[in-house]
């Protein structure tokens, strides 16, 4: 069998996909992923935690809000739909998203977990992809071909400059991931001091249940962050706009130069904390205050990991900090060390046969085309891969349906779906009366 397209990784994106092209028929589609089962970044699955997006900026909503696969199909297929409306809240738990996700995934036929993917080949002779896959319980491996690919591998735990995650996980134990968090937690309320690094709503998350135990940490609980404050997500209607396809376009014909200065200014637009996690950490750190409890809490801005060390006694790490704004360094040691640091994009080496087809930029990223191909044949396309040539819109779930619809239109060379335009009310470039 040819299949049209063959999507690698089963994220979010991919599964919306997945769901955008089951109902087309003429589309042979297959999505495959190494994990046995879908399950989004379990290790930061918190009881509380929600997502900064609302319900509607589901897998599918925002370019076919009649699809059977949409969030409130979700809740109407689990009776609690009337109890939705009533709760008038926009945003849901992070668990339950991720329970509907796996719900699209049960209805799917075109999703098989438990395959990863080796090598991409190009067969020159019928211009097709040829795609190695390894069955993760048997370890056989088959091939596949398809005329199209997506590639939605994710991306992986990023690290300050100064540690590495083989030093976490190799030379400093006591040190780790965020995206580890839960399955650490254990071995991290046993200890007596520690320290929570970064800026974003993951580590607001982690923070505020670190605080229901504050009591462990008899050395203290320190949350250091780079940034100048602990910022909100910026959520004013008018920057939401920038969540358009407007605003995408309007980016993606920006100067390469001109594109990563207003990336390292728009981290409010989609790095902050919901603004209603601030007002619960402040509003805890103030009960626990009537009562001194909050002695021994700290949190630091302007804050930079230098550098770590092993501290004289080995069970704990020794950790160079230096505050940005004074210029001063400083040291400080901790039991426990939890990097709530974001993640990063990698290029998967299965990539490796075919990277002399692939458009790389200057400094080795892919060079993503309007329309997410990365090729020379524009028959590989790529999902949050392209922050750097579309915008801080790249790891938006919202903007996952948009860039979905492209892709189907791109690879089926008609608009199957629509794709708004004229959604911002706001200008991004030239008024189109100008002349220069």
């Amino acid at each position: 069998m040819i299949y049209d397209i063959i999507g690698i990784g089963i994220g979010p994106f991919n599964l919306g996909l997945a769901a955008l092209t089951q109902p087309i028929t003429k589309l042979k589609t297959l999505f495959i992923d190494q994990k046995q089962e879908f399950n989004w970044h379990p290790g930061i699955m918190l009881d509380t935690a929600k997502l900064q997006v609302p319900f509607y900026a589901d897998l599918v909503t925002l370019a076919d809000p009649c699809s059977p696969y949409s969030f409130l199909a979700y809740l109407k297929h689990k009776q609690r739909l009337f109890r939705f409306a009533i709760r008038e809240n926009n945003f849901v738990f992070r668990s339950e998203y991720n329970d509907y996700c796996q719900w699209v995934t049960s209805q799917l036929l075109n999703c098989k977990f438990g395959l990863r993917c080796e090598a991409i080949y190009y067969d020159k002779e019928t211009n097709l992809y040829k795609i190695a896959v390894k069955e993760y319980l048997s370890q056989t491996v088959t091939v596949f071909t398809t005329r199209k690919i997506v590639i939605g591998i994710g991306s992986k735990p990023a690290y300050p400059i100064a540690v590495d995650e083989i030093t976490c996980k190799n030379k400093f134990p006591l040190l780790s991931h965020s995206s580890d968090y839960l399955k650490a937690k254990e071995k991290i309320l046993k200890s007596k001091k520690v320290t929570l690094i970064g800026s974003g709503q993951s580590a607001a998350e982690i923070f505020m249940d670190l605080l229901s135990n504050h009591r462990t940490f008899t050395e203290g609980l320190f949350w250091f962050s780079r940034s100048q404050r602990f910022f909100p997500m910026e959520y004013s209607k008018l920057s939401l706009e920038m969540t358009s396809p407007e605003y995408i376009k309007h980016f993606f014909n920006l100067p390469e130069s001109t594109k990563q200065k207003i990336l390292q200014s728009q981290s409010a637009l989609y790095k902050g904390i919901n603004f209603s996690l601030i007002n619960e950490i402040y509003d805890e750190l103030y009960r626990l205050s009537i009562n001194s409890a909050s002695q021994n809490i700290h949190l630091f801005t302007n804050t930079e990991l230098i550098g770590v060390s092993h501290a004289v006694n080995d069970d704990k790490c020794r950790m160079s900090f230096r505050n940005v704004e004074l210029g001063d360094s400083f040291i400080h040691e901790a039991n426990t060390v939890i990097f709530a640091t974001g993640y990063q994009h990698s290029i998967p080496a299965f990539i490796k046969p075919v990277k002399e087809l692939i458009n790389w930029s200057a400094d080795n990223k892919y060079q993503v085309s309007f329309h997410y191909t990365i090729d020379k044949h524009d028959s590989i396309f790529v999902q949050n891969a392209e922050i750097h040539t579309h915008g801080f819109n790249a790891p938006d779930l919202g903007m996952g349906p948009y860039r979905n619809a492209m892709i189907i239109n791109s690879i089926l060379g008609y608009n199957h779906y629509y794709i708004e335009s004229g959604s911002a009310f706001q200008t991004f470039g030239l008024p189109e009366c100008c002349t220069h």
